[in-house]
């Protein structure tokens, strides 16, 4: 008689694993990142699911996701989700398989805004071009410089990774307020004794000056600029998929997205996708290495 309990108990928990499935999917919205409003997160939303929903990958619930916690809500419920579209931060904190990633490099960067220059609304100078002793100092101070940053955004964590803030503030992406935000709010924080940072990609971070902004302190637009590009670059969004979806969902979700040619600007600004771009599925030593310049 105990031997069939025990039986009958080894069959149910099987079956329990067997039944456990998976549904939906999270969005890591960039145009939530950019501060887009409702409309525009919407729209990016349908572009995404339409996208999506010929792979066969469940499309009901799809849920906007704004940092690597929920993602970590998501998947411990009895239910997960069954995939993760998003950049490498949310995609490889739900421990779910990298499918198509867009391999074409984001390289971060720290825009300091720095001591009071000669100069109003300067262009940003690069570490690499001021001289060694400068170079030296510069990266001392920011040692001792608060930055501020998006909360899971990869640019920051890359950032966070390699120390070279004395501390990082991580903003919220909210509708209304992303990453335009950062400039303004850095902008407030500076003082023409107190250095304050920010932190964005390499390319903004060139194209950027005070001549738009304001802050406590008007002489905010004399304020010496210097980029401190992150070592390590990092992939761009992707699609993560949950271990019990299908192989043949899988294989047609990879294909999808790595035969993807198109001009929609909607379904670029969906997918996060640049001028450029090119989805293909990461070795598994390109994973490590991501991951590793992605900790802490």
């Amino acid at each position: 008689m105990k031997h069939q309990v025990l039986l009958a108990s080894l069959l149910s928990c099987v079956f329990a694993v067997q039944a456990q499935t998976c549904e939906g999917g999270l969005y890591l919205n960039p145009q939530v990142i950019r501060g887009e409003g409702s409309s525009q997160t919407e729209s990016a939303l349908r572009e995404l699911i339409e996208f999506v929903r010929p792979t066969g990958l469940s499309v009901a619930p799809v849920l906007n996701i704004r940092e690597t916690q929920d993602v970590l809500t998501a998947i411990k419920k009895p239910v997960p989700p069954c995939w993760v579209y998003g950049n490498p931060v949310v995609g490889l904190a739900s421990g779910y398989r990298p499918v198509a990633i867009n391999m074409d490099p984001i390289q971060s960067a720290v825009l300091i805004l720095a001591d009071v220059g000669s100069e109003k609304d300067g262009k940003p100078v690069e570490l690499k071009k001021l001289p060694p002793d400068q170079q030296a100092k510069v990266l001392a101070k920011l040692k001792a410089t608060s930055c501020f940053g998006m909360k899971s955004g990869v640019t920051t964590s890359l950032v966070k990774a390699e120390n070279l803030c004395g501390t990082v503030i991580e903003v919220m992406p909210q509708q209304g307020l992303g990453q335009s935000y950062l400039p303004t709010k850095a902008a407030f924080q500076w003082q023409a004794d107190k250095w304050v940072g920010l932190i964005t990609r390499l390319q903004t971070a060139q194209a950027s000056t005070m001549k738009n902004h304001h802050g406590t302190d008007e002489r905010i637009h004399m304020a010496q600029l210097f980029i401190v590009p992150a070592t390590h670059p990092s992939w761009g969004y992707g699609i993560y998929v949950h271990g019990s979806v299908p192989a043949d969902t899988v294989k047609k979700a990879g294909s999808q997205f790595i035969a993807l040619k198109t001009g929609n600007p909607l379904l670029l600004k969906a997918l996060d996708l640049g001028k450029t771009y090119e989805f293909a599925v990461p070795s598994e030593a390109t994973v490590e290495g991501m991951k590793k310049a992605l900790a802490p």
